[in-house]
């Protein structure tokens, strides 16, 4: 059996692979920016050729893929994502900006980047979830409708939504997909609750972030 370990770089996608006896192949191709696996795909054809089996028998005969990208930090560090608009609760636009409050280190002058958003396609939806997952205040569909048509005007490539509370009864968010899909078919969303389920709006409206198409 083999372990198969992918690294999907800016520039270079790295694999190594590793076998029962502990012996280890490794390989490198350039990061095919259309389709990730393209890169894989030619590295793994590399190994297997030196290892003396096909591609097929090579992935059939492993037990395990690990995978893992830099691909969306670095277009963070670069500032080249795609035109992302975020939909967030009513009362919540600065999310992003604030973050969760405090510094890592008080007593230094230390400062933030800007929001991944800016401002200007920061949408606040009329809705709200409690904490225990009852809605508090039920969806205003005309909130989001009215967001959509202005992500239309401002060309806006993909959508990220993150409400409050989406973890505890992601209702709104499914709903918001919905009509995304009605109103803006195939720009691409992601919604909070699928992509982070984690407690705390800052940690889960930052990961849902969308690379240039």
């Amino acid at each position: 059996m083999y372990r198969v370990s992918v690294d999907t770089g800016g520039t270079f996608t790295d694999l190594v692979v590793r076998d029962d006896r502990n012996n280890v192949y490794m390989s490198k191709a350039l990061t095919t920016r259309e389709r990730a696996y393209l890169a894989i795909e030619q590295g793994l054809e590399d190994i297997a050729k030196t290892i003396g089996i096909g591609v097929d028998e090579l992935v059939r005969r492993s037990s395990q893929i690990n995978y893992g990208t830099t691909r969306s930090t670095n277009l963070v560090v670069t500032e080249q994502t795609a035109k992302t608009a975020l939909l967030t609760t009513e009362g919540f636009p600065d999310v992003l900006l604030l973050r969760e409050g405090g510094k890592p280190d008080p007593f230094r002058r230390l400062h933030y980047r800007g929001p991944y958003v800016p401002r200007y396609l920061t949408f606040e939806i009329g809705e709200r979830i409690a904490s225990d997952g009852s809605v508090y205040t039920p969806l205003d569909e005309r909130t989001v409708v009215d967001a959509l048509h202005r992500c239309r005007e401002a060309e806006v490539e993909a959508i990220a939504v993150s409400l409050i509370w989406s973890i505890g009864n992601p209702v709104h968010e499914l709903r918001v997909g919905e009509l995304i899909e009605q109103h803006l078919p195939g720009v691409p969303y992601t919604l909070s609750h699928r992509v982070n389920p984690s407690i705390r709006e800052y940690r889960r409206a930052r990961r849902p972030r969308s690379t240039p198409r």
